[in-house]
């Protein structure tokens, strides 16, 4: 194995690493670190963001929603998908739900899409070492 591809493999563990626990840290306070955050965002961004923040749908549902929206778009991104995953994980969904949500893509025609995200959820479960 080449010292690069090593390093590449290093880099991208941590970046999976990295984006695993942001997303736990996101999804338990998303106001807190708007708050923390909306003065390096363009102007009228914050307000806008805290807006989608507000009493809307619940951090669960948002983080599905993310997923699906990442499959219909053909999942082409592997480390946002596991991103979104891991962050649907910390907000409460079960495997199942994160598995449906993927599936329901199938309904609007996204099929390359739902078998990429598929195995990015595959990659995401992997690391928890339970089975579905």
């Amino acid at each position: 194995m080449s010292d690069v591809f090593k390093m590449f493999e290093g880099f991208l563990k941590q970046s999976q690493d990295m984006a695993e626990q942001m997303g736990k840290e996101f999804t338990k306070n998303q106001g807190e670190w708007l708050d923390k955050t909306k003065d390096f965002m363009p102007e009228g961004m914050a307000d806008m963001a805290q807006e989608m923040v507000g009493d809307g749908i619940d951090v669960k549902t948002r983080a599905l929603a993310t997923v699906a929206g990442l499959t219909a778009n053909g999942a082409d991104d592997t480390a946002a998908i596991i991103t979104a995953i891991h962050a649907a994980t910390a907000a409460g969904a079960s495997k199942r739900e994160i598995l449906e949500t993927i599936l329901q893509m199938v309904v609007i025609g996204v099929v390359t899409g739902v078998s990429k995200a598929m195995i990015a959820a595959m990659a995401a479960f992997s690391t928890d070492g339970e089975s579905l």
